[in-house]
């Protein structure tokens, strides 16, 4: 569901003339259908409404000490999931657990988009083939994800979106036979998400000091690329009194480049790659809401804001009700056979 991504594809399709094609998703609610057909040559909808009656909710929402909780499941030695919202949050949980019920310790691994690919493939296929029961998790480890014979999954912290939601969820029991969606978050994760969030995405204020802090260091060598690290960047920033973080000037790069501000490449040497970083003289005055990275950021906190709000008070069974179905537009659906 990555909007941008929708307009390139509508532009290659238009290339190809008379192009047959059939768009599939399982998470395409009012809004991506709405994108969908305005830059696809969508002729008509079938929509699937199989409702996957075999998961079954586990609500322990705002348990209070669900790391027994959890402890006690993995210790059943069951194939489980365990989905967290950060990376180092699955390396951290993954190694509480192996502390925990050591007799699972060979058997419990994590997963996170900061694993190379080769490494995730390694993790996936050592799950899939059961040398490691126990998965702690991102987000990452979700779409297109089919293993058949996932007994639990655990939504350990609160998810971002709803389409996570039913993603994560919808991991389990995809051989068909009942599974569990055992959900363990509650009013204490949302403070920890909005951070994360801000953090991929600050205020204003905070990315106009990382602004100011380029321009300085760029008049240290005028009109020459200077090195600047993500992490070295956000020290500098903090140094001023305004505390940021690695993924906070990581975004201030990334915008400012978007909207024409700075001009970046990758040096290297000895085999080692370091950014290069040039603020560009005479740029113009630009909004920070020009630039769609910054936008969709925006827009992901207030996904998430809309989300929690439902899934901490709503009941269970509409809770298990989305666990079971796709998410889809409001139109009447085709039954498929």
């Amino acid at each position: 569901g990555h909007r941008p991504a929708y307009a390139q594809l509508g532009s290659a399709i238009a290339q190809m003339g008379n192009p047959v094609v059939l768009a599939l998703t399982a998470t395409s609610d009012e809004a991506v259908t709405s994108d969908i057909d305005r830059v696809l040559p969508v002729a008509g909808h079938v929509v699937d409404d199989t409702m996957r009656t075999n998961l079954h909710v586990v609500d322990q929402r705002n348990l209070r000490n669900r790391g027994d909780y959890l402890a006690t499941l993995v210790a059943q030695g069951e194939k489980s999931v365990i989905y967290v919202s950060s990376r180092e949050q699955s390396v951290a949980l993954a190694r509480n657990l192996r502390k925990r019920v050591p007799q699972m310790a060979p058997l419990i691994g994590f997963y996170n988009a900061g694993l190379s690919r080769a490494e995730r493939t390694r993790v996936e296929e050592l799950f899939r083939t059961g040398a490691i029961a126990v998965l702690v998790a991102t987000s990452a480890f979700g779409e297109g994800v089919d293993i058949p014979d996932i007994r639990n999954v655990v939504l350990f912290q609160l998810p971002y979106n709803e389409i996570e939601f039913n993603q994560m969820s919808g991991r389990a029991g995809r051989d068909g036979k009942d599974a569990r969606v055992h959900l363990l978050f509650g009013r204490s994760d949302v403070k920890h998400n909005d951070r994360i969030l801000q953090d991929m995405t600050p205020d204003h204020d905070v990315l106009a000091e990382v602004y100011r802090t380029l321009r300085t260091w760029q008049r240290k060598t005028p009109g020459e690329f200077f090195e600047m690290a993500d992490g070295e960047l956000a020290h500098i920033v903090s140094g001023t009194g305004c505390e940021i973080t690695a993924a906070s000037a990581a975004c201030g790069i990334a915008v400012f480049r978007e909207l024409g501000l700075i001009e970046t490449h990758v040096a290297y040497a000895s085999g080692e790659g370091a950014r290069m970083v040039r603020v560009k003289e005479g740029a113009g005055r630009v909004e920070l809401t020009d630039s769609v990275r910054y936008r969709e950021g925006l827009g992901e906190r207030d996904i998430f804001r809309a989300f929690y709000e439902w899934v901490i008070d709503c009941d269970c069974a509409r809770l298990e009700q989305r666990v079971s179905g796709p998410i889809t537009p409001q139109m009447k659906p085709l039954h498929l056979r």
